[in-house]
């Protein structure tokens, strides 16, 4: 077990992070995982069902107390840690003046806290073993403006910006650094999102719906493997010259 090449992923209960460690466990990849929501036990059991080796637990991505317990559990199971994919991420969608000074903290903490806080503890093991490989989710709205997204955009271009310069700081021993933008995808998140935004102007949910996917050139949101099978490429042997780099999955919505 401890040759299988291990992938540590955030937000990985739901969307872009769960079908991020389907693709890893799937390819012989030890997934650890970590999520706020006790969803994450079930599709621990379920990845071990299929045959993976999965170790999860619940824990907040923005509590250094949690990521630094995390990390070392990993490291004591596994000995390694070879692919890192911050996926965790929150959004508030509301006018910029109605957001609170607490929801801008909460959302800087998860997005950008988070991603900080497992670079700052599994740099080190990487760092041992001179080769790794980070993937990093910005997101199309760290690319445009979209309205009432001012703070999670600004997270998420924090992302993009803190994943170029961590790549430099990193060349020397090996360690590739990436992110991945995706345009719209239909997680949990997203959908919660149009709620929101069909509740508070009226249109019916469907209505929004369609507005939003008009957004991308296929007129559709993309199914979260189409985002994994993005990670799973940037974090493989396949990328291997590839560092610094944000890779738009967006469908033509920052290229219009």
């Amino acid at each position: 077990m401890g040759e299988k090449r291990v992938a540590m992923i955030t937000g990985a209960a739901s969307g872009i992070g769960r079908a991020s460690a389907k693709k890893f466990a799937e390819n012989n990849y030890t997934v650890a995982l970590m999520d706020k929501s006790q969803a994450i036990q079930a599709l621990g059991e379920e990845l071990r069902r299929s045959g993976a080796d999965c170790f999860e637990m619940v824990g907040d991505v923005s509590s250094e107390e949690d990521v630094k317990a995390f990390v070392e559990t990993t490291e004591s199971y596994y000995g390694r840690i070879d692919v890192l994919n911050c996926n965790a991420g929150i959004v508030v969608v509301k006018p910029l003046e109605d957001t609170t000074y607490d929801e801008f903290l909460r959302v800087a903490q998860v997005n950008i806290g988070g991603t900080f806080l497992f670079h700052k503890y599994v740099l080190p093991i990487m760092k041992r073993q001179r080769k790794g490989a980070i993937v990093n989710l910005g997101s199309v709205s760290g690319h445009v403006g979209q309205t009432e997204h001012a703070i999670y955009g600004a997270t998420k271009g924090a992302i993009i910006s803190f994943t170029r310069a961590v790549a430099w700081e990193l060349a020397k021993y090996n360690i590739r650094v990436n992110s991945v933008s995706p345009g719209s995808v239909d997680t949990p998140m997203l959908r919660g999102d149009i709620q929101l935004e069909s509740t508070r102007t009226g249109m019916p949910f469907e209505e929004v719906k369609k507005l939003r996917e008009a957004e991308q050139a296929f007129n559709r949101w993309a199914d979260p493997s189409e985002i994994a099978e993005a990670i799973y490429f940037l974090a493989g042997d396949g990328a291997s010259f590839i560092t610094g780099v944000d890779l738009l999955v967006d469908c033509g919505w920052v290229a219009k």
